[in-house]
């Protein structure tokens, strides 16, 4: 990257990063798009009638493929059995399976929803920070801790860590994300860090799924005093492209199905491997969840120079076992993001 130079220091952000200012984790994901009133009329019809149909799913789910002990459906498994299955065998469902269509309006109605929320958040906390004195004391302690060349990857979809970022001028939309979009933001300053996003980012929009993405959009109602942006709704400028360039919750995740993912995980893969410092939080790494740990094994068992890495969270999960195989040592910090950010910033 044009004037970017690496601190050596990598950031690997989870949902558990973004929950203090109210996005869901991965259980909490089907409650928080399903209780929500879509304001656009073609998202609430798409919402209505996908959510209808993942609720008769998750009813035959949990009577006939019990996974979780409390009779509970995972929506990562409900997805994962829907887009193997299709349906529920000698079932009404099967009458109208899940398919292609389906998943696109997921993604859709995710993007409509994350983007909604930010967009409140914005007005209600980020532009008022006397109305939420205790979240803006978390952003701003974050803004502090990040410095000039930190590498941050995430597997958010949502905008919440660029925006406080960009805030603070550490983080710019011309090419933060680790790509230029023809010729986007070249008003805007270069970026100081990066923001690798490994599961897509609701803000961007491509053309197909062969196509890098073409713009950055809702950039005025995200990125104030942005100098570079065209005017569009910011409640459907990005759904032009159906939310194709989000990874769903799925044990199904193939990465390289999309072409603007490809170059944000090798520059992931380079900046674990040659990282002299790494931070995980808020990030369980999920047995299932086959990319992320091939991309963090063989980056991190390349690296001789990295011996350890600070786990940030309740429980360090499944970071012992794994780091413990490539003779890395785990330093657990059993805190929550907010509450660790502050601690470290004061």
């Amino acid at each position: 990257m044009v004037g970017f130079t690496p601190s050596g220091r990598v950031i690997v952000l989870g949902a558990g990063a973004s929950v203090f200012a109210g996005y869901p984790l991965a259980a909490e994901l089907l409650g928080f798009v399903r209780n929500y009133t879509f304001s656009e009329a073609k998202t609430r019809e798409k919402a209505s009638r996908v959510l209808w149909k993942l609720s008769e799913a998750e009813t035959i789910f949990t009577r006939d493929v019990v996974r979780n002990p409390n009779g509970v459906a995972n929506l990562e498994e409900l997805l994962t059995y829907l887009e193997l299955y299709h349906s529920f065998p000698g079932r009404t469902f099967s009458l109208n399976p899940w398919d292609g269509s389906d998943s696109a309006d997921i993604r859709t109605i995710v993007t409509f929803r994350f983007l909604e929320y930010q967009y409140d958040f914005n007005k209600r906390v980020i532009q008022d920070d006397a109305k939420e004195p205790s979240l803006s004391r978390v952003m701003d302690a974050w803004a502090t801790f990040v410095k000039p060349g930190d590498v941050i990857l995430t597997f958010n979809w949502d905008v919440l860590h660029e925006t406080i970022l960009w805030r603070s001028r550490l983080w710019s939309y011309r090419d933060g994300y680790g790509f230029s979009c023809d010729g986007q933001g070249e008003k805007e300053q270069l970026t100081k860090t990066l923001m690798l996003k490994l599961h897509g980012s609701v803000n961007w929009v491509q053309k197909d799924e062969n196509n890098l993405v073409a713009y950055i959009a809702d950039v005025k109602n995200f990125f104030p005093e942005s100098q570079d942006w065209k005017w569009r709704p910011h409640y459907d400028e990005s759904q032009a492209d159906s939310g194709r360039k989000l990874v769903l919750p799925t044990y199904l995740k193939d990465i390289s199905s999309n072409k603007a993912l490809l170059p944000v995980w090798t520059s992931a893969y380079r900046a674990v491997n040659e990282a002299k410092e790494m931070i995980v939080v808020g990030y369980s790494l999920n047995p299932v969840d086959h990319p992320a740990r091939l991309l963090f094994g063989t980056a991190l068992s390349a690296n001789a120079g990295l011996d350890r890495v600070t786990v940030v969270s309740p429980s360090t999960g499944e970071w012992d076992e794994f780091l413990n195989l490539m003779n890395k040592k785990v330093i657990p910090v059993r805190m929550r993001f907010e509450d660790w950010v502050v601690t470290t910033g004061q």
